[in-house]
């Protein structure tokens, strides 16, 4: 074969002209960000990376595949991330015009996320000759898997509030469902490629996406009401969310009012009867424990029940006091009888780099800034003989982590009974606490328990075992909700078992797909036998 010959095989039929890529990729980038919270279009997320994948069938060499897959998730960021303004100009006290400019920086670092993605999928193809709508998926898992993220979501958080959707996180991960939804999108832009160059339309891929999507539906119809029953028949652990509305502003200029509006509301809710557990929500007792004293007096006149408290935890070390951001578990009387630390510390909001040579720089500009110590333990806290599995803030976003948190406790299997997750949202105004909740609910499928969610100023909630919201609280709302929560005594999930595997394998492909020789001729879209007829 001629070098010609070989370049009209992998020359594809359909080359957009020259602004249309990047309309292309714009659409994508639309269709992802109207898809997710907040927008609630989750039925464009489906499709939201075909526009993207048909441009990258145009592109001549990997930089123009990566900066188109960049722009899409410029977009992508642009549309979904508006609210860090607000939390640059709360928390950092900037200007608009700075908080706007640290606001465009973080959508082109969060978009090279799909940058690395669409090179990835591109390279896949080219390397291995596969079709892009089959490599795709591949390095659409991997990416998501290993690309750090300063706030990391996936693709299938667009989909929290369609359960019959999500069931299959018990499976595979969030990321199983993400590699779905890109699969579907995939085979959606082969289908209008091969329709463009009037060419046989492929089919396995089309079969492939569409049966994986049967699966998941029929797979949600099963297991949702298998949990139901499951947790129904469970023993329950009456609990109280006390949501007092202190904001971080107040917590830090009105500490002690603060403190006492939780008092008061803990207060009323020790009255309900059969109540077995009271949570506040992060950093709500914003003054440093130290020891395990008793805090009657100081979390309630009276501590009738166990209660789980976000709270400052220190200890006194050789040269200053060490202070971590922590939860703490009360007996009934008040006594400090376990604690969690938070691991997952928040750049610039827990830690800041340099902080010992810049410290006089941040506390000027970031002057709400806390430095905590990392947490060491994953050990469950242990209320009323039930185990609970404790995280703090945006821990709760974190699959690894979490799955780490629900690991066997002891050398027989057994597992915590729930989650708890204590958070403190207000420093970014109304729009992101219903992105973070959503996230979150996918904790609650992947391990098949419930989560006791509570949060300074909104939205706490109880998430079932399924991902559904047994109960919410409104934004900037002071309330107590009270919910039996079911105490699951289950063995793990597969997800429980095997991790992100799927990530792993995902990434192992397409390490192996980088460094092997070509398969066969690439195309664009892998339909090499017609250019094959024509050349000879």
């Amino acid at each position: 074969m001629t070098l010609r010959e070989h370049a009209r095989i992998v020359t594809p039929v359909f080359r957009p002209r020259k602004l249309l890529p990047l309309g292309l990729a714009t659409a994508s980038g639309i269709l992802y960000f109207l898809g997710f919270i907040g927008f609630d279009q989750w039925y464009l997320a489906w499709i939201c990376l075909a526009p993207l994948l048909l441009a990258l069938r145009g592109a001549r060499t990997g930089r123009h595949a990566f900066l188109l897959s960049w722009w899409m998730g410029f977009v992508t960021h642009l549309g979904g991330y508006y609210w860090i303004v607000h939390l640059l100009r709360t928390f950092a006290s900037l200007s608009l015009p700075l908080a706007f400019v640290g606001y465009l920086l973080l959508c082109l670092a969060q978009g090279a996320l799909f940058a690395v993605f669409g090179l990835l999928a591109w390279k896949l193809h080219r390397r291995t000759g596969i079709s892009l709508g089959w490599t795709a998926p591949v390095a659409f898992v991997a990416t998501e898997f290993a690309f750090p993220l300063l706030f990391p979501s996936y693709l299938a958080n667009s989909q929290a509030w369609v359960p019959q959707l999500t069931q299959v996180a018990d499976l595979g991960g969030v990321l199983l469902l993400s590699g779905i939804m890109a699969l579907f999108s995939a085979a959606l832009a082969e289908v209008v490629a091969a329709l463009l160059e009037k060419r046989r339309l492929p089919r396995a891929l089309p079969i492939a996406a569409v049966g994986a999507l049967v699966f998941d539906l029929a797979y949600g119809a099963v297991r949702i009401p298998q949990m139901e029953k499951r947790d129904a028949a469970a023993p329950k652990l009456k609990t109280a969310i006390v949501q007092a509305n202190v904001g971080a502003g107040d917590k830090h200029l009105r500490a002690l009012e603060g403190i006492r509006r939780f008092q008061r509301m803990t207060d009323e809710a020790m009255q309900v009867a059969d109540l077995g557990l009271v949570v506040w929500p992060e950093s709500a007792l914003n003054r440093t424990v130290v020891g395990t004293p008793n805090l009657t007096g100081q979390v309630a006149s009276e501590v009738k029940v166990p209660m789980i408290v976000g709270a400052l935890r220190g200890e006194r070390g050789e040269k200053a006091m060490r202070r971590w951001n922590s939860v703490l578990s009360l007996d009934k009387g008040g006594q400090v009888t376990g604690h969690y630390d938070k691991i997952k510390l928040l750049m610039f909001g827990e830690y800041v780099p340099g902080e010992e040579l810049l410290a006089p720089i941040y506390e000027k500009i970031l002057p709400f800034t806390s430095t905590f110590q990392r947490g060491t333990t994953y050990a469950p806290l242990e209320v009323g003989g039930y185990k609970l599995s404790a995280d703090v803030c945006y821990e709760d976003i974190l699959p690894r982590l979490i799955r780490d948190l629900m690991g066997p406790v002891d050398g027989e299997g057994t597992r915590p009974h729930a989650m708890v997750n204590v958070t403190n949202d207000s420093w970014y105004g109304p729009a992101e606490p219903p992105i973070h909740l959503a996230l979150a609910t996918f904790r609650s499928i992947e391990h098949r328990r419930w989560l006791v969610r509570s949060t300074a100023t909104g939205i706490s909630a109880f998430i079932d075992s399924s991902g559904r919201l047994a109960q919410k609280s409104g934004f900037e709302t002071a309330e107590t909700l009270i919910a039996e929560v079911p105490m699951v005594a289950a063995g793990p999930t597969v997800y429980g078992l095997v991790g992100d595997s799927l990530g792993w394998l995902a990434l192992a492909a397409s390490l192996a797909g980088l460094v092997q020789r070509r398969l066969r001729p690439a195309t664009a879209g892998g339909a090499e036998a017609p250019a094959k007829r024509e050349a000879a």
